[in-house]
């Protein structure tokens, strides 16, 4: 072989040597070839799931029984929009589940309302806003929850709407919906106790149903008593806080035991000062009976001790005298000692305030402490929308005062 044909041969064997190592080129338009498969026993790593955040609609709210909208109060069922409940549930499905969603109003996580849904087009989430009683799981957190959105409210208002994953942060929202405080019914409850006062306050004047004591027929009328005034203040001061209660949470038993004890104290006083009053007006009726019967008696003896010619038993008539007189004595001393009777009322204020021996400091703390004590009672069921419970210092002082009112009515015993 000659050296020029040796030299071609060594030249096409590195070039086709190097073309073999070079990868092929794809004719254009081609597709692209697709990436080599891991070896056997490599696992390719996977990209994490980007967590979806739960987004509500712009509001949320209740519909009647035609699908129409309408402001929502308790007892309603409020419907809340999302845009990407689907999508919130198939990202982390073992995580994110409707059933442990719990509604949150204004802020406060309404415990054991938790929702009913989705709806088929996994738009909606249903929610019963209801006040859970007594017996059911997270009772008392749902009280006091409604308690707090619905005091001091006069009317209705907007609440932001949200909901949360077990009642904990973070809270996914808010929408906006209208709540109605008062029932569509509350002027006829208004009404009736407006009607309920005006007509006690002709009674009170007209009648004898706050007076110490029966009127004289066609006489004046006498003064008010206190015990009695003191059990009317209650019945109307719980009266209307059970009807607001009522009326704003649906709560037909929301009396506690401190409301209770507060109307037994003022019907206990009220008794006991009628039983006191019935007690001297009977003693000073006796003793009035018996005053005239001596004096009678002792009229009739007078001429006959004192005659011309004295009678076989002037002595037995003179021994009976001096009896007669010295029993009249007693029983005069007796009346003396006697509280004066109910007088003419002179005004409310002051019939409330006196007694037989003018306006006492003992009345004026028992209707002191009563007013102050209503006031507190009224302003923590405004508040609260629940009736306080007074501690047993409270109480005691209440009864107390009515304890000390009653001594001071206690008539001093015959002598």
């Amino acid at each position: 072989m000659t050296r020029p044909l040796c030299v071609l041969m060594v030249l096409s064997f590195g070039a086709w040597t190097l073309f073999a190592q070079q990868p092929p080129t794809a004719p254009a338009g081609a597709p692209a070839p697709a990436a080599a498969a891991p070896a056997p026993g490599v696992a390719a790593a996977a990209a994490p799931k980007k967590a979806v955040d739960l987004i509500l609609a712009s509001k949320a709210g209740c519909r009647d029984a035609n699908r129409q909208p309408k402001i929502c109060e308790l007892g309603d069922t409020i419907l809340v929009g999302f845009t990407n409940l689907r999508e919130w549930m198939e990202a982390e499905p073992d995580k994110n589940k409707p059933e442990d969603l719990v509604l949150v109003l204004d802020g406060r996580v309404m415990k054991g309302l938790t929702p009913r849904g989705p709806d088929t087009q996994y738009k909606e989430l249903a929610f019963d806003l209801d006040r859970l009683s007594g017996d059911q799981p997270d009772s008392q957190g749902n009280r006091d929850a409604w308690n707090a959105l619905l005091s001091r409210s006069k009317g209705n208002r907007t609440i932001t709407v949200g909901v949360a994953i077990g009642g904990n942060p973070p809270y996914f929202g808010p929408a906006t919906a209208m709540v109605q405080v008062f029932p569509s019914y509350s002027w006829l409850v208004v009404i009736f106790l407006l009607a309920l006062l005006v007509l006690f306050f002709l009674l009170a004047r007209k009648s004898d149903i706050l007076r110490d004591a029966p009127s004289p027929p066609g006489g004046p009328k006498v003064s008010y008593s206190l015990a009695r005034c003191q059990m009317a203040f209650w019945f109307f001061v719980i009266v209307a806080a059970y009807n607001y209660i009522w009326m704003v949470t649906g709560d037909w038993d929301s009396l506690t035991a401190g409301a209770l004890i507060l109307i037994g104290i003022s019907a206990a006083t009220g008794l006991g000062s009628v039983v006191v009053d019935s007690s001297k007006r009977d003693q000073r009726q006796s003793l009035q009976c018996e005053q005239a019967a001596l004096t009678k008696r002792l009229a009739a003896l007078k001429p006959s001790i004192a005659g011309v010619s004295a009678p076989p038993n002037l002595t037995d008539l003179q021994a009976e005298q001096q009896q007669k007189q010295a029993r009249l004595a007693q029983v005069n001393t007796s009346l003396n000692n006697l509280p004066s009777p109910p007088g003419p009322s002179d005004g409310f204020l002051l019939d409330i305030l006196r007694d037989e021996t003018g306006v006492s400091f003992h009345r004026f703390q028992m209707a002191a402490w009563t007013i102050v004590l209503g006031f507190v009672f009224a302003v923590a069921v405004y508040r609260s929308l629940a009736m306080p419970d007074f501690s047993a210092t409270l109480l005691g002082l209440m009864g107390i005062s009515a304890g000390t009112y009653i001594g001071f009515k206690i008539p001093d015993p015959p002598k």
